[in-house]
């Protein structure tokens, strides 16, 4: 099974991230766990097309599930 997360919400948090989403791309999700800070949805951990972890900043490993379509993808 893969997981995969395109992106629906690109607006900017209110620190300056060091990496950012771009809405409507399609992210495979590297791993996703209850998040820490958030009422709501779960913490979802991204790569880029070489398979590099996407990290906002030094303190923020994740991104909120709400920003994200989630998918998965069973092969046989």
């Amino acid at each position: 099974m893969s997981v995969y997360a395109k992106c629906v919400d690109a607006t900017m948090p209110a620190f300056e991230p060091e990496e950012w989403i771009e809405e409507g791309k399609v992210y495979p999700v590297k791993h996703f766990t209850e998040p820490l800070n958030q009422g709501e949805g779960f913490a979802v951990t991204i790569v880029d097309e070489d398979g590099v972890e996407i990290h906002p900043s030094a303190s923020h490993w994740s991104f909120a599930s709400t920003r994200f379509e989630m998918y998965t993808l069973h092969l046989n």
